[in-house]
């Protein structure tokens, strides 16, 4: 189904148009996002040497009952693809996620991205089985990072606001079942 990205931080309107089409067939999951506007920027070569510096799409998506284990998928606006496990221990002091991350090197993702004028299409796929990370049923959010064509003022979009300058909130991700067309 066809959803649209509000701002993450406040839940208005996003700066920039972005939908998300999550679909399912087959026992595959298929995210895809329009994304307008965009100076499609990334500073890496090796894609993520910072994690996140530069424009992308995101997933966080997982089954772990306790929301503290899950998986991040990337897609940079240039096509450059990440995947982690996730391990999330909370926030520190200042609000701040504490996370622990496991870069996965064998990755089961099947991802595009195809320019489009002043934005991009960006679509991840991968077989449900693969994102378990624990024996609950299966919760995600969808995003979008978009720099401006730098690594500072970042704008931040959700399918589901998180209400901070953070994507990594678990208490904000919703049932897959709920959203898959």
């Amino acid at each position: 189904m066809l959803y649209e990205l509000k701002n993450c931080r406040d839940g208005g309107a996003a700066a920039y148009h972005t939908t998300v089409d999550i679909t399912e067939k087959d026992n595959v999951v298929t995210f895809h996002f329009e994304a307008e506007h965009s100076s499609f920027y990334c500073p890496y070569d090796e894609y993520n040497g910072l994690h996140s510096d530069g424009d992308a799409c995101e997933v966080l998506i997982g089954s772990d009952p306790e929301r503290r284990v899950y998986y991040e998928i990337e897609i940079s606006a240039k096509g450059e693809l990440m995947l982690a496990e996730m391990v999330n221990h909370g926030v520190d002091e200042k609000g701040e996620p504490i996370l622990e991350i496991h870069f996965v090197e064998d990755c089961f993702l099947t991802s595009s991205v195809t320019k489009k004028g002043d934005g991009y299409t960006a679509t991840v796929s991968f077989d449900k089985s693969k994102i378990l990370s624990g024996d609950g049923e299966i919760y995600f959010n969808a995003y979008r990072l978009e720099t401006d064509g730098g690594e500072t003022d970042k704008h931040l979009f959700s399918l589901i606001p998180t209400m901070r300058p953070k994507f990594h909130a678990p208490s904000y991700f919703v049932w897959l079942k709920d959203y898959v067309g």
